[in-house]
């Protein structure tokens, strides 16, 4: 005799296995118009690639007159700031009463620090825009987020996003960004320790075993940035029942972003075109990251991060005479945490 209910538990259940496996993890935080603006603002990346799991992505920022379009890129991290700080649940709140605009700007602005030399929010930010608007990789929790959680390791993590890779393919990507100046060891200080103090911190999260999956699906606050609905899938991903057939298959994976510096204080501006500038200042970018693809090769192997994903994001900023003074990354990093914090710089 045929067990039809058992049959129709089966079915049910199947049935409910190829709707998750039909379902997108999670929607994009970063508004389409950001991420399309944010875009917009460089000339086409160019991939390293440097292992079979490991893709450099430099981006290089417009130029105009010589320099870098560094006020729109800060005009529009502000505008991204709102999605990075704010909960989905929050942005709905924004979309859905615009009247209270001003309020959430405030709330946003308060969560920056004031500036300081040691900032490091501007490029945490960063980092959120590349991997949100390029590699499409929406974020489950952002630092600004993470912070409500203090005895938690991830902490030590620059946000957390969620990539799918393929169908029912996931990767848990952990972001670590660094902005570096050149400081007196050359041209080539800047995106080398940038990349080792990068590696070194990665390996200190794989250190503690990634022991992230069950605190996120447990945690209130991600309660409060995303739905049910998405909350439901992200356990079947990140903590399968061990009595139900593997639906989905989860990594872990590292997103990195690094900032360097472009030393130009002694190039003759005034010889050369504003096309032939254009042409150097993207040929020096391409050259100090090129230079260094030895160093991100030799750091996965020493540490033994082999095993990992990365996803690496790189964009130069210029050191170079302003006013009648050298402005160079720590300016930048300063100037941004200003203009995110709507806090003056203290000099």
């Amino acid at each position: 005799m045929v067990d039809t209910n058992s049959e129709l538990v089966e079915q049910s259940s199947s049935a409910k296995a190829d709707d998750m496996r039909s379902k997108t993890a999670l929607p994009l935080s970063l508004l389409s118009n950001s991420r399309d603006r944010f875009v917009k603002l460089f000339y086409e990346p160019k991939c390293y690639e440097i292992n079979r799991k490991t893709n450099l992505y430099l981006h290089v920022l417009r130029i105009d007159g010589g320099e870098f379009v560094i006020a729109s890129l800060f005009k529009e991290l502000r505008n991204i700031s709102l999605s990075y700080v704010l909960s989905r649940r929050k942005m709905k709140e924004v979309l859905d009463d615009p009247s209270r605009m001003v309020e959430f700007v405030s709330d946003v602005q308060a969560k920056f620090k004031s500036p300081d030399p040691k900032a490091g929010e501007g490029g945490e930010l960063l980092l959120y825009s590349f991997l949100e608007s390029h590699l499409a990789a929406p974020k489950i929790l952002s630092k600004m987020e993470l912070k409500t959680s203090y005895e938690h390791y991830v902490h030590g993590s620059d946000g957390v996003h969620f990539l799918q890779v393929a169908k029912n393919e996931y990767q848990l990507i952990f972001g670590e960004s660094k902005m570096y100046a050149n400081g007196h060891a050359g041209v080539a200080a800047s995106v080398r320790h940038g990349i080792k103090a990068a590696f070194e911190s990665m390996s200190e999260i794989r250190k503690k075993h990634f022991d992230s999956d069950s605190w996120l699906v447990e945690s209130e606050l991600l309660k409060e940035s995303v739905d049910s609905v998405d909350i439901d899938l992200l356990k079947q991903i990140l903590l399968p029942s061990a009595a139900s057939p593997e639906l989905f298959r989860k990594s872990n994976a590292f997103g990195v972003f690094i900032g360097y510096e472009l030393d130009v204080t002694t190039y003759p501006f005034e010889d050369y075109t504003n096309s032939e500038i254009e042409d150097h200042l993207i040929s020096l970018a391409y050259r100090q990251i090129e230079n260094e693809m030895e160093t991100v090769r030799s750091e996965i192997i020493r540490l033994g991060l082999g095993g990992y994903h990365f996803h690496m994001y790189a964009l130069p900023f210029l050191k170079h005479n302003v006013d009648g003074k050298v402005v160079g990354i720590e300016d930048i990093r300063l100037d941004l945490a200003s203009v995110l914090s709507n806090k003056p710089v203290r000099h």
